[in-house]
């Protein structure tokens, strides 16, 4: 049996995300040749209503390579992360690469190149695509969202830190399946236990307690391409922020046997 070429996998949460999906799908179809095969892509419906489903399945169709897992309820970006964190850990190797970013066509996949060589040729088992890394900028963010951003940078860099990183509510992320593989084990396949959007600073905080070697790229958050408003409880997402506090601790014991392959089952994961 040949040895297949190290896959990269790009992760998508999407819930009612039918305005700005097509956009981004399109961008990504762009990468192509950059990447050197077809977009290898994981959708996890977080319980649309809109189009959503229809346009991943038109996606599909094209792209065979490409999943969707649907959750039949909205269950919120926490549990959308960790059904696709746990896929991906069951059936991706550890020579691969898990880049997760947002649906709503704020995040440039033209940036995954540059962060997958970053992860591969540093050896880094973590990259962030970083507002705050030296030309990194915001576009069309309000100045309340400015504040928030910037107040959880420092709480999170003094509460839970891991050097070279600054921006840890980013959700634009390149992951090495390693080390995804290894979290599932530290913490006996609780990963992600925050429902909302806090959940991609608390993956930082649980990297942070077990080790995580860590770098960033620039990233310039394209805010003026959003559609609609925005689907984040600014008020709800700091509280989940402290109450990382409390649930964020460092494992005491590494798990004895790797629990993600039996994950999905207990998740409901379901195809479609």
């Amino acid at each position: 049996m040949m040895n297949r070429r190290p896959a990269i996998v790009i992760g998508l949460p999407v819930y009612n995300e039918e305005a700005a999906l097509p956009k981004l799908l399109d961008r990504l179809e762009a990468l192509r040749d950059k990447l050197g095969e077809p977009p290898r892509v994981v959708f996890v419906d977080d319980g649309s209503t809109d189009r959503t489903a229809a346009i991943v399945e038109r996606f599909s169709a094209t792209y065979p390579c490409a999943v969707r897992i649907a959750h039949p309820t909205n269950r919120g970006l926490g549990a959308a992360m960790q059904t696709m964190l746990a896929y991906v850990v069951r059936h991706y190797g550890d020579a691969d690469v898990l880049v997760t970013l947002d649906a709503d066509n704020t995040h440039n996949p033209a940036l995954i190149p540059a962060m997958v060589d970053k992860l591969r040729d540093e050896r880094l088992e973590l990259v962030i695509a970083s507002r705050f890394a030296p030309g990194g900028r915001e576009l069309g963010l309000s100045l309340r969202r400015k504040l928030y951003s910037r107040g959880a940078r420092l709480f999170f860099k003094l509460l839970f830190p891991i050097p070279r990183i600054t921006d840890y509510s980013s959700g634009f992320r390149a992951y090495s399946v390693a080390l995804l593989r290894r979290a599932y084990r530290e913490y006996d396949g609780a990963l992600v236990t925050t429902g909302g959007f806090a959940c991609t600073a608390e993956i930082a905080a649980r990297l942070a307690k077990i080790g995580v070697k860590a770098g960033e790229c620039p990233l310039v958050l394209e805010y003026h391409l959003k559609e609609g408003r925005s689907k984040m409880n600014v008020r709800r997402t700091v509280a989940g922020y402290f109450r990382l506090l409390r649930a964020v601790k460092a494992p005491s014991a590494p798990a004895e046997t790797e629990r993600p392959a039996g994950l999905l089952e207990r998740q409901g994961e379901s195809g479609a």
